[in-house]
């Protein structure tokens, strides 16, 4: 049973009126939900927790430990086994997410259902559109979408194309969809896992003021500073079962991990290594990848590793990591520049002859290019080396040692799943990463790439994934870092380089920057470029106290008006 908190007063209703609320009465109350899949799984055991009107609670939870399945029940996606759901104190059965968004329930998934070649305007009212006789009626949506911002304190230019928008600015445009429908519920799945700090910081400002207005919030999140910062209270899932939880602001993330995962969870000691004299494993001269009638994807990117460093790479998503992960990856070719390993020239466009030479690689999008969902656990185990021994024989697969290997990656990796043959795409998002991650660092890369390696992974998971990169590291590989968490650069990276526009804009030592100077150099408030990233190349210069108080200002009323912090990704 999770301690309770005073109830904060609701403020002016939403449009969407619904039940009228007998004082004291939470917005949600879930009552004992379970939901136990075909395969056995039992994701939700027994859950109960109360959201109070103009609330923000977190959820918190390792991996496997039902936080996805209790939102797709929230929200009408799957029906429950057992259990009730009562909102405003009234019993409600959601067969449908079209029945959550009539009961006042909106979502914003991690991964934003947003179209990009339509305008702001024309986002929110999707699904709700107004028309004027049989035609759709594009002033009343502009007009329905500043009526939304204005009310909700959410300013963005209603006529602008949402793919040349921030993720933050995104991420506006999603909660204003679903406020636009009438939410009073609001649930939030990971929402911060792509935004700079500064643009997580006004979000965090957008949900108190929602709050305030009456908005119930709950907030999907493993990011335990987060949790104590943005939410009044917390309820921790563990297994499927609430194990805990409580006013957010009084416990540390230290206690806040270690009740997600059952156990202490020990700091990380990285030492940043400096390989500033060593030859470089992985070498790029210049490499551009052009778009027609647009800004190159990449523009004359130079940067060296060594083997034994990991060189991390920030920046906002559509800025060109994507781009420069897939030419290293073998699946685009660059226009022009070059890739060598080992001072030995490689064939981009070319997968198996990079994978011949070394080069590992985690795709960002693990559903797309990281498995194939419908295999089992030990089939997508055995891509890299199916056609080797001891994996097949005489052309035929080796099913046995296939199971073995696979059952012993699932117990040192620590993956829920129900056994070695369960297809790939029935496990959370997390534990399918845990085994990408398995299967590339068991083939041993001399240099790997790897692109949001932790996505998705619980803390404890993160970790562990962690430790292993850096062995990988210590046993001198080089490795290509791209992540969406500044935390995780800073903490792993040796050396960093951020992206802005395709071009690199810093090169910087990774333990002499802090957090928000990164965040300012991935907006492009800070830095021009281009710069270059070889081993021999000096550090960016640092900013002044007050350079970086005059840009932070600069950045701040940007975002509050709602200006696009980076150029058309399209």
């Amino acid at each position: 049973m999770t301690p309770s908190l005073p109830l904060l007063q609701p403020g002016p209703r939403e449009r969407h009126e619904g039940p009228v609320r007998l004082p004291g009465t939470p917005t949600l109350e879930v009552r004992g939900l379970s939901k136990r899949y075909a395969n056995g799984v039992l994701a939700c055991d027994q859950v109960s927790l109360q959201l109070q009107p103009g609330e923000v609670h977190a959820v918190l939870g390792e991996n496997g430990a039902g936080k996805s399945t209790l939102l797709k029940l929230l929200y009408g996606l799957i029906a429950p086994d057992a259990g009730t759901l009562l909102l405003d104190g009234q019993p409600c059965r959601f067969r449908s997410p079209a029945d959550a968004l009539a009961a006042g329930v909106g979502l914003v998934p991690q991964h934003l259902q947003l179209l990009p070649s339509m305008t702001v305007a024309e986002n929110i009212v999707l699904g709700a559109e107004p028309v004027r006789g049989l035609r759709f009626d594009r002033a009343a949506a502009v007009a329905a979408a500043q009526r939304a911002m204005q009310q909700h304190g959410l300013p963005l230019d209603a006529g602008t194309r949402v793919g040349t928008l921030s993720a933050g600015q995104q991420q506006r445009v999603a909660i204003l969809k679903a406020l636009h429908r009438g939410a009073r519920l609001l649930l939030l799945d990971e929402p911060t896992a792509l935004l700079t700090p500064q643009e997580s910081q006004a979000l965090f400002s957008s949900l108190r003021e929602l709050a305030g207005q009456g908005l119930t919030v709950l907030l999907i999140s493993h990011k335990m500073a987060e949790v104590r910062e943005a939410s009044d209270r917390f309820t921790v899932l563990r297994a499927g079962r609430v194990v805990g939880g409580g006013v957010s602001r009084l416990l540390a993330p230290a206690e806040l991990a270690a009740l997600m995962m059952g156990r202490a969870v020990e700091a990380l000691p990285a030492a940043h290594i400096n390989a500033r004299g060593r030859p470089a494993r992985l070498a790029l001269r210049e490499l551009t990848v052009l778009r027609p009638g647009s800004r190159p994807a990449l523009d004359r990117v130079t940067l060296d590793i060594a083997g034994g460093e990991i060189l991390g790479v920030a920046g906002v998503e559509g800025n060109g990591q994507s781009e420069l992960a897939d030419v290293l990856g073998g699946l685009r070719r660059p226009s022009f520049g070059s890739l060598q390993l080992d001072d030995a020239p490689l064939q981009a466009g070319r997968v198996r002859a990079l994978r011949r030479r070394g080069l590992g690689r985690i795709g960002e999008d693990r559903l797309h290019d990281g498995m194939a969902p419908n295999l089992s656990i030990a089939e997508n185990l055995a891509v890299l080396d199916y056609s080797m021994q001891p994996v097949s024989r005489w052309g035929r697969l080796d099913r046995v040692f296939l199971a073995r290997r696979a059952r012993e990656a699932i117990q040192q990796q620590g993956v829920v799943a129900a056994g070695e043959h369960q297809p790939m795409g029935a496990l959370s998002g997390g534990n399918m990463q845990k085994l990408v991650f398995a299967r590339e660092l068991a083939a041993q890369p001399r240099c790997l790439v790897a692109n949001q390696p932790t996505r998705g992974v619980d803390v404890g998971a993160a970790q562990r994934l962690h430790r292993q990169l850096l062995s990988l590291r210590d046993a001198g590989a080089a490795v290509l870092l791209f992540s969406a968490d500044i935390d995780e650069l800073l903490v792993l990276a040796d050396r960093l380089v951020v992206i802005f526009e395709g071009r690199l804009v810093a090169h910087l030592a990774a333990d002499a920057v802090s957090p928000r100077t990164l965040g300012l150099y991935m907006t492009g408030a800070l830095g021009q470029g281009p710069v270059e990233a070889r081993l021999a190349s000096p550090f960016t210069p640092g900013i002044t106290a007050g350079t970086m108080a005059g840009v932070a200002a600069g950045m701040s009323a940007a975002v509050v008006a709602g200006e696009p912090l980076h150029g058309d990704p399209s």
